[in-house]
């Protein structure tokens, strides 16, 4: 299988201490994996008590004791042990370990009821996110979206890396599901059903942002409205030297495929991203207003009609153009903006594609002017030209305020393809890379490449771009008519051998992750 090396890099310590990663079954493990320990006896409740913190944080300093008091009271009021399982009402204090943990690897089982959410605190910090993931997304409260999943950290500030998880990874609701998390320092990696759904996101300190994670404190489980089963909770120590090895080998695979990957949308059930690092939402943009995206006639989820799986059909020019938000994504920025896009694309461009500009794929920011990037068809040429382009800030590339048909090919920031490999029988595959863009010690680059072969590169321009970042986008399907599939985005600028390395892949950019 093509990149089996980098897989592997992308998933450290998968399987530990010969835990048994089969799915949860209908009974509760009674026995810890070699190395762990349990931290609930399945019998009672000893080694726990209640604490709320955030109601403790809001009392005066002299009524501080008696709350803390009253929340150790009310513990067995809403916790109880039923048949080896620690189970909540929906109300009372969190359950707290009396212990504090430094860095640990901790197991632990959960299922809860419709419209409940609940989480798990790390270092009596909030938390890794359990949902009711059936809430559908509510455009008034665009930070909450249950519908991508649990396991993210959910108190990180919004678009940080680790807020929201990489992949959907819930079970059937009703069912058993199992966390892994591992907590070095202030990262966190986090399983859930033997899925990576954080990838080493530093767990930010909700009670004080501008300080780290605590060095020790309790694990915490949260009630929130209602009822949540836990069992089997198992925890191990990691030692200072483990943490040093474990650490260096992380950073020692960041430059891999897999962990660079950003976003992969799959179209195979839904217009979503499969995975992100980021918001795997797809939405309608206009203007500050957000809506999820859904499939129309004029844009299709189509079974079975893609490169690998499903694919995407635009059937003809409109105006629906579904958005993925830069969040943790394109990463772009005002000091090193590196990146790739890769997309697969089927179509007859001289037969399909109504008159004017078609554009696949555009990255956009907050005014045209102070940047655009894009894939297009030519307007009236037959055959219609394929470029790739970077228009940086305005002044730069068009000084003399000239229409974009006007000047001279060679004078544009373009790639340019005359007669590209594309047709309705066969996919073509298109990469198209970012590299030091705004900065100004290395010369920026572009470079565009068909079914794995360079096709040329946008060189010797001043490609400043001035976006916002918090509004940058990318857009699929402007006046678009074709299938299109397996999209993916990598937080750097590809090698040539990385980019045949992704066109070869047998099973698409799925193969990137587990």
């Amino acid at each position: 299988m093509a990149n089996r090396t980098s897989i592997i890099l992308f998933l450290p310590l998968m399987v530990h201490a010969g835990w048994n990663i089969d799915a949860c079954s209908d009974e509760p493990g009674s026995q810890p994996p070699p190395g762990f320990r349990a931290i609930f006896n399945g019998r009672d409740l000893s080694g726990w008590h209640g604490l709320n913190p955030h109601s403790v944080a809001n009392l005066p300093d002299d009524k501080k004791a008696a709350g803390l008091a009253q929340q150790r009271a009310e513990f067995a009021q809403h916790w109880t042990v039923e048949q080896g399982e620690l189970v909540n009402d929906g109300h009372g204090p969190y359950a707290t370990t009396d212990e504090e943990f430094s860095d640990i690897e901790f197991l632990i089982e959960y299922r809860t009821v419709p419209r409940a959410d609940s989480g798990i605190y790390l270092r009596g910090s909030p938390q890794v996110q359990i949902w009711d993931w059936n809430q559908k997304f509510d455009p008034e409260n665009p930070t909450r979206k249950p519908h991508l999943g649990s396991g993210g950290l959910f108190n990180n500030t919004p678009g940080m890396a680790g807020r929201d998880p990489i992949v959907f990874a819930d079970n059937a609701f009703g069912e058993w599901n199992r966390f892994r998390i591992r907590q070095i320092g202030a990262r966190a990696w986090v399983w859930l059903n033997e899925r990576l759904v954080v990838d080493g996101a530093v767990m930010e300190n909700y009670w004080d942002r501008a300080k780290p994670l605590p060095a020790k404190g309790p694990i915490m489980l949260q009630t929130h409205g209602g009822e949540i089963r836990w069992r089997s909770l198992f925890v191990r120590e990691i030692s200072a030297e483990e943490s040093a090895s474990f650490l260096a080998a992380e950073d020692g695979a960041t430059s891999s495929l897999s962990r660079s990957l950003a976003l992969h949308a799959s179209f195979d059930a839904s217009l979503r991203a499969d995975f992100a690092r980021g918001d795997r939402t797809c939405y309608v943009v206009e203007g500050a207003k957000r809506t999820v995206a859904e499939p129309t006639d004029a844009v299709r989820l189509v079974e079975g009609a893609g490169r690998f799986g499903g694919a995407l059909h635009f059937t003809k020019k409109g105006d629906f153009r579904p958005t993925f938000l830069d969040e943790g994504v394109l990463r772009y920025n005002a000091r090193d903006w590196d990146a790739t896009v890769s997309v697969w694309l089927r179509l007859n461009p001289d037969e399909d594609l109504e008159p004017g500009y078609c554009d696949p794929i555009q990255i956009v920011g907050d005014d045209g002017k102070k940047g655009f990037i894009f894939l297009e068809w030519s307007k009236d040429e037959t055959p219609r030209f394929f470029r790739y382009a970077i228009r940086p800030l305005f002044g730069i590339w068009n000084p003399e305020n000239r229409p974009w048909a006007e000047i001279p090919f060679e004078k544009r920031p373009m790639v340019q393809v005359d007669r590209a490999p594309f047709s309705r029988e066969q996919w073509t595959h298109v990469v198209f890379t970012v590299e030091n863009i705004n900065n100004p010690n290395i010369p920026p680059s572009g470079r565009l490449y068909l079914n794995g072969k360079l096709q040329g590169a946008i060189t010797n321009w001043d490609l400043r771009f001035g976006w916002d970042p918090a509004r940058v986008l990318l857009v699929l399907g402007a006046s678009y008519v074709g299938h299109m599939d397996d999209l993916a985005v990598f937080h750097r600028a590809l090698t040539e051998a990385e980019i045949q390395q992704v066109y070869g892949l047998e099973r698409g950019v799925r193969e990137l992750y587990p």
